[in-house]
């Protein structure tokens, strides 16, 4: 076994420390990298879950409290700074950066404290939100900027890379898609039982049609567009049931939209699930409305557990869904069409148990281990 010494020290740096697709890319490759070969440690934003769980985990983390999710000139500056002064102490052989604020930040300490590596990993371009044209440009701007400074920029789809198309920075991305693997899950009956134990109020409907999103509570994932489509679609499934798993911004308006359209008995925003991908055989779809998603982890958590999907075709999620194959693809912000898809998969259940098993024949050689060893030689090369 090589000495400590010898090992290359990486340190993974990341802006949120809750519970997301980039803090679970981040916990994977902090407790799954070659122990023989790398050190690894992480300094992140806040004391959330991605920190607890790091933590039990014994990987050594930092957190810098001038760390935030949110684009400013003192942000950078201040963040900067502490940033900066981390690196002279800890002098990594490689720093891997995650997330818009600590990417660009991340970058330019990382040159000016003369980090031998610089990997950044794109999870999503912040310019995909929805911004006036001048915000935009100033953020394509700085993540252009992000992907020039750094030696290497990993790119989670085809479609994330695509959308980062000016001048010199294809030739320093690549696409290294997320690996995921469970483990255990529940069967369909015992995962029912169990959310019902967890969220009594659902007990009622277990026998039902449930239909699944799991997602931040955030604009972006346009859950707004979904309660319209499951408001049409129960017009012809009248006993269907729509779980939303997640926390967020939108929680009390959405809870009040639902009870505006009549829907509160049907559609329920059951909040944080711990490990939730255990419990997807539950779920007779899962659905996802988002306006932009650099990957979706959730629908290839979802092929593996062989559920059928329909989702939105935007950024990453063609990687994952080939429509009409693995899955069904509808435009964005379509409310007419994500109910004709969600009325499909239900009404041709044979059709959508075959894309549900392609699905899980492809996402099932999307590892975890692949993933790293790719990461890895970014690392050493």
């Amino acid at each position: 076994m090589q000495t400590l010494t010898q090992r290359k020290k990486v340190l993974l740096l990341i802006t949120k420390s809750n519970w997301g697709g980039a803090q679970r890319y981040v916990y994977d490759l902090a407790t799954n990298l070659d122990p023989e070969r790398f050190f690894v440690s992480v300094a992140l934003g806040g004391e959330g879950t991605l920190a607890t769980m790091l933590h039990h985990a014994g990987i050594p983390t930092t957190t810098l409290q001038t760390l935030e999710n949110r684009a400013s000139a003192r942000v950078a500056w201040e963040a900067g700074r502490e940033l900066y002064s981390l690196l002279k102490v800890e002098q990594p052989d490689v720093l891997h950066l995650n997330s818009s604020v600590a990417g660009f930040v991340g970058a330019l300490a990382g040159r000016l404290a003369r980090v031998p590596k610089i990997i950044f990993t794109c999870h999503g371009w912040t310019f995909n939100e929805d911004r006036p044209f001048f915000e935009r440009l100033i953020f394509k701007t700085i993540h252009w900027l992000t992907v020039l400074l750094s030696h290497r920029t990993i790119a989670v789809s085809n479609g994330v890379l695509a959308q980062m198309s000016w001048p010199g920075a294809h030739k320093k991305m690549k696409v290294i898609h997320p690996g995921r693997s469970i483990g255990a899950m529940y069967e369909r009956d015992e995962a029912r039982e169990k959310i019902c134990d967890f969220f009594p109020r659902l007990a009622p409907t277990r026998r039902a049609i449930w239909i699944v999103c799991i997602a931040e509570l955030h604009p972006i994932k346009l859950h707004h567009i979904l309660l319209e489509a499951f408001a049409r679609l129960h017009e012809t499934f009248p006993t269907a049931q729509l779980i939303c798993i997640g926390d967020g911004v939108l929680a009390d308006e959405l809870r009040v939209r639902t009870e505006a359209m009549g829907l509160s008995s049907s559609a329920h925003f059951i909040g944080h699930l711990t490990e939730a991908a255990r419990y997807l055989k539950a779920f007779d779809i899962c659905v996802l409305a988002s306006k932009s998603e650099s990957y979706g982890y959730v629908l290839h958590e979802a092929g593996l557990a062989g559920v059928p999907v329909v989702a939105t075709d935007v950024g990453g999620i063609p990687d994952i869904v080939t429509d009409g194959k693995t899955g069904l693809l509808v435009p964005p912000d379509d409310a007419k069409a994500l109910a004709t898809a969600l009325h499909q998969q239900l009404e041709d259940r044979t059709q959508a148990t075959i894309m549900a098993s392609k699905a899980k024949e492809l996402l099932a050689t999307r590892t975890v281990d692949g993933m790293l060893r790719a990461t890895e030689t970014l690392y050493v090369h």
